[in-house]
């Protein structure tokens, strides 16, 4: 396939994830595609850092990625009626480009980010203009409330799935109330796919130095005052009413993916969890496992 003349070239931060996924990436012909279109290279020196802390932390993103796709997937079959995905703080993440197939005037995908969306449904339009319709990139700030309500009332769905992937960390609680609270009146059935990192009182003590020493990088190098953190409880309390919801751990995860624990052997192994909460008519809650 011929490529996009100029590559765009992704953030540091960015690029730095999607570099750890590069060879789960691989495996998928439109992805392998797409990335051969975006310029990575801002993100090597972090990745170099990183990887001397965990050499492994390829695999927390693999099975972060592998996780939330498949249960998206999961999520889609199990629902009948129009299905909108919302991808929140896309970035430049190919989540649409992994479920292109189950796209149609039924299904539909939209992504929100600050900035890069013109550009990414260009590309889009380049790798799958059959499915580039049903694909809709939204610039704006989740975060403000009026904005996103603006961006989403328009929405024809009978269920709406959030993903919050790489969001959560860097969002105040008070203002993910705010976004749940917003997404909650969208549609009565919906699903919220809420990956997050751990308290650090949740993580093996062998294992704390790892998410300690790179994402208090993160911080410093993006100029954050804190990063949020959320348990299962915490996530729980802050939902809207009449959700339920399961928590997976990276063990499950990587059980999920691989088959087996060699990695993450434990649950406080890990310090990335996603939550899966799901509100819908109460005989057709199944949810993903």
């Amino acid at each position: 396939m011929t490529e996009v003349r100029v590559k765009h070239r992704v953030s540091d931060t960015a690029a730095l994830v999607m570099l750890w996924a590069y060879d789960y990436y691989r495996e998928n012909p439109l992805v392998r595609d797409y990335l051969r279109n975006l310029d990575l290279s801002a993100g090597t020196d972090l990745l170099d850092c990183y990887n001397r802390i965990c050499p492994w932390y390829s695999e927390v993103i693999i099975n972060r990625k592998h996780f939330i796709q498949s249960t998206v997937r999961e999520l889609v079959r199990q629902t009948p009626g129009r299905t909108t995905i919302v991808n929140l703080g896309a970035g430049f993440s190919p989540l649409g480009l992994e479920l292109a197939d189950l796209l149609t005037p039924g299904c539909r995908f939209i992504e929100i980010d600050e900035s890069g969306m013109e550009h990414k449904h260009a590309l889009y339009t380049h790798l799958v203009p059959d499915r580039c319709g049903f694909i809709t990139c939204i610039e704006g700030d989740i975060t403000d409330i009026s904005s996103l309500v603006d961006d989403l009332e328009d929405v024809e769905t009978t269920h709406l799935i959030v993903v919050m992937e790489g969001l959560t960390y860097y969002i105040g609680r008070r203002a993910m109330q705010q976004v749940l609270s917003t997404l909650s009146g969208i549609t009565a059935e919906q699903s919220i796919v809420f990956e997050h990192l751990k308290p650090c009182s949740l993580i093996n003590e062998d294992r704390r130095f790892i998410p300690y020493r790179i994402f208090s990088h993160v911080r410093d190098y993006t100029s954050m005052d804190r990063m949020t953190t959320y348990s299962d409880d915490e996530i729980r309390a802050m939902l809207p009413a009449g959700f339920v919801s399961v928590y997976y751990d990276m063990s499950g995860m990587e059980l999920k993916r691989t088959g087996a624990n060699t990695f993450f052997p434990t649950p406080d192994s890990g310090w990335l969890s996603c939550a899966v909460a799901v509100r819908r008519k109460e005989d057709q809650i199944r949810l993903y496992s």
